[in-house]
């Protein structure tokens, strides 16, 4: 596997070399990547990170930017600084140093020195969002086909949820085909305005149409009430369509308490089936946890450690995160951490309550990152190299891309 993954790199790098901005486009589409596995003197690593780091690199003896050109100003700068170094400091608390520091490159210092990158790049002018977000479409689509060929023929579907046939796609398991499709979702619905006659026009809305289905056969529940949550707070904010929200909202609400099916809605929705005993046990034992570990935290990829002498549940499985975007955040980064990420989420709070539904890079990045945050209530959308990356490149775009605020932040 290793030369085969030597081999795609140095053609990667070529390829990068002779087209940067080519070069990240097949980069933000390679993103699941992460999957073809390999050591590197002894280092574990990936193929996606093989790409980012060529990348990075090609890019920098390219464009030979300042220090300055590349980092933004205070108010992005502070939530960042913070971040690294709660990541920093919880790399020495994580009881095992050598995965601790696989995760802090992968999960926080490779995603944000992208973003440092694709900031100057979308500030410049070189790249546009609509090109990041057809790179993610074109990604979405691929996997989205596979899966419904994947529930259409069985073949491929791992163990054990070939039993229930939920699909996974290229994943080791459903519930990552739906973090990743999810806030694509967004973007292709924000898209998704007018049919013609005119084919890249369908672009969307096929993306659209082909990622909701693909993530209601995975029956990732999370995220494909995150969706509808995000669609509805979309449809509220935006004045044009609010009345229309209002009023579907009401006949679908009317129409789900009438089904036969309206027991176990509301049941999952409030968390009383399986899945949702086993989430509240969770939290309950992270809690207690906390109580001991609440400055900082138990430390990168420490909480399934950290955790057994709180468990309880013994019948329930330890997972590797507590799946809450809280209390995730708390435990692997500590309470600066926390703060870090709160900073952060005002900045692009305050940043997206100033765009206008006219500015649609924006509003689709803003709203894709609201997806994200409903989903992570109950699941993990960050803690995972795909989804990190995901995740700053949408930051990215929400703060530097609308052409109706091009100051520098």
């Amino acid at each position: 596997m290793t030369p085969v993954l030597i081999i795609l790199t140095a053609a990667f790098g070529l390829t990068t070399w002779l087209n940067p901005r080519g070069g990240l486009l097949l980069l933000v589409a390679l993103l699941p990547s992460y999957l073809l596995r390999t050591e590197l003197f002894g280092v574990p690593t990936t193929l996606l990170e093989l790409l980012l780091l060529t990348f990075v690199v090609v890019w920098l003896i390219k464009h030979r930017p300042t220090l300055s050109s590349l980092l933004p100003t205070r108010t992005i700068l502070i939530p960042l600084g913070l971040l690294l170094l709660s990541s920093t400091v919880s790399l020495f608390v994580a009881p095992d140093l050598m995965g601790a520091a696989g995760i802090w490159k992968a999960y926080f210092i490779e995603p944000i020195i992208l973003f440092f990158i694709v900031r100057y790049e979308l500030i410049r002018s070189s790249i546009t969002a609509e090109d990041l977000f057809k790179s993610l479409g074109l990604t979405a689509l691929i996997l989205s086909l596979v899966a419904i060929v994947q529930w259409i023929t069985g073949a491929g579907l791992p163990i054990p949820w070939d039993i229930e046939r939920r699909v996974t796609s290229v994943f080791d398991y459903p519930n990552a085909l739906g973090l990743f499709l999810g806030p694509i979702v967004i973007i292709g619905a924000m898209h998704t305005r007018r049919l013609t006659k005119d084919v890249s026009t369908w672009f969307w809305p096929t993306v659209t149409i082909l990622s909701l289905i693909a993530t209601t056969l995975a029956q990732s529940e999370a995220a494909i009430v995150a969706i509808i949550a995000t669609l509805l707070l979309a449809g509220l904010v935006n004045k044009k369509t609010r009345r229309l929200t209002v009023a579907g909202t009401l006949v679908v609400g009317a129409l789900v308490l009438l089904s036969p099916w309206r027991a176990d809605v509301v049941g999952k929705l409030t968390l009383q089936d399986y899945s949702g005993q086993v989430r509240l046990s969770q939290w309950s034992e992270t809690v207690d946890l906390l109580q001991d570990h609440w400055l900082l935290g138990t430390g990168l990829s420490g909480y399934p450690t950290a955790l057994e002498p709180y468990h309880r549940a013994t019948h329930y499985e330890i997972f590797q995160y507590p799946h809450n975007i809280v209390l995730n955040i708390w435990v692997e980064l500590g309470l600066l951490g926390l703060i870090a990420v709160a900073l952060l989420g005002w900045q692009l709070l305050v940043r997206g309550r100033s765009i206008k539904p006219a500015s649609l890079a924006g509003y689709a990045a803003f709203f894709a990152l609201i997806e994200i945050a409903i989903h992570g209530l109950v699941d993990v959308p960050y803690l995972k190299n795909d989804l990190a990356i995901l995740t700053w490149l949408l930051i990215a775009t929400l703060l530097y891309a609308p052409q109706t605020h091009r100051s520098k932040k």
